[in-house]
């Protein structure tokens, strides 16, 4: 999905914007790294996860510990996240790409290796100070 179908799903769950974060694929689609993403993923605590998760037909995802499905194509990470690690863009919380950056590094999927290599463009390009 493009960045407007991305925005325009996420919109439809009806989550409160500052409870939650976009994370991975989304960060990418949200900064402009990214054409499209095939899903959502967004990262929230787990009192607004146990809040949601009525809504919705959650199921426990296989990929990690962490990672419940509320829909086929949105994942929640059940973590707590730090306002100061993420930035707003089009009115969403989006997580930083110094975070995206240390995430994919530290997992090191073969997959993520372009876009490590983007994200270091972009930071090196956009750096302040």
């Amino acid at each position: 999905m493009t960045k407007k179908e991305f925005l325009e799903r996420l919109n439809g769950l009806g989550l409160n914007r500052s409870r939650f974060c976009i994370i991975s694929g989304g960060t990418m689609l949200m900064y402009g790294l990214r054409s499209e993403t095939n899903d959502i993923d967004i990262k929230m605590g787990v009192q607004y996860f146990e809040e949601i998760r009525k809504k919705f037909p959650v199921r426990k995802s296989p990929k990690f510990d962490y990672l419940y499905e509320l829909t086929d194509d949105v994942e929640v990470a059940v973590q707590e996240f730090d306002l100061k690690d993420t930035v707003m863009i089009d009115g969403y919380l989006v997580e930083s790409l110094e975070l995206q950056l240390a995430w994919k590094l530290k997992n090191g999927r073969a997959k993520d290796e372009p876009e490590i290599k983007r994200i270091q463009k972009y930071l090196q390009e956009n750096r302040t100070g």
